[in-house]
């Protein structure tokens, strides 16, 4: 199948590149060296990307106060900056899987991008990370920063989010090695964080790969049981 940006597509990433961008005949894909800006559009009230499927952005890209619903085409790999905030999203799949600086999911004046799953999240984010539910500070976005999350009282909305990471085995972020290392300094405090998750389905898979020090399967078990009856 051939691969063919329309003429409404060139005007689109000519308007919002700030450098050159060049297209990918064989992929599809447009790279950007600079900066791409396709925000506050809010008289054409854009839903998407106009069909443009990035792939590289060296600067940084700028989506945010915008109507989109999806980030379908957004690019895997930034050098600086992704900000997506003020949309309509519910989830962060199809964004970009590195980020070199920040990454802003956040709310906005237009909408306020109320997340109900970080599936699709970055690999990897070098700056901060704020989805409005709660930011985590420079190179914060990683095991270490999302136990704080978990650990924080009266935030339950953040607490559910950061639990949807470990719902995916496959997204190498909230593995079960990384549980394991928290596990072995402080099983009784992991035990009560991983309460909410212990009987869903969606962590069986990661559930099984967890390895608790002698005596505490049972309480683990438990504490989770207690859970989902509403304690």
């Amino acid at each position: 199948m051939k691969n063919e940006l329309s003429k409404k597509q060139i005007e689109f990433l000519n308007r919002g590149t700030e450098g050159t961008w060049s297209y990918n005949h064989a992929t599809g894909l447009v790279d950007v060296e600079g900066d791409f800006r396709f925000s506050n559009c809010i008289y054409e009230k854009p839903e998407d990307l106009k069909g443009v499927r990035f792939g590289k952005v060296r600067g940084s890209f700028d989506c945010s106060y915008n109507y989109l619903t999806s980030l379908a085409g957004a690019p895997q790999k930034v050098g600086r900056n992704f900000f997506c905030q003020g949309n309509k999203l519910t989830s962060l799949a199809g964004g970009p899987q590195e980020v070199g600086g920040d990454f802003n999911c956040s709310g906005g004046y237009s909408y306020k991008n109320y997340l109900t799953s970080l599936a699709g999240a970055p690999q990897k984010v070098g700056g901060n990370f704020n989805c409005g539910r709660f930011k985590l500070s420079k190179r914060g976005w990683n095991p270490k920063g999302w136990l704080r999350v978990l650990n924080r009282k009266g935030k339950p909305k953040a607490q559910k989010l950061i639990l949807t990471l470990l719902f995916d085995p496959q997204n190498h972020l909230f593995t079960a090695k990384e549980l394991n290392k928290e596990i072995q300094k402080d099983p009784a405090r992991m035990i009560m964080i991983l309460k909410e998750v212990w009987n869903d389905e969606n962590f069986k898979e990661t559930r099984s790969k967890i390895v608790l020090p002698k005596g505490y399967e049972l309480e683990a078990d438990l504490v989770g049981d207690l859970y989902g009856v509403g304690f």
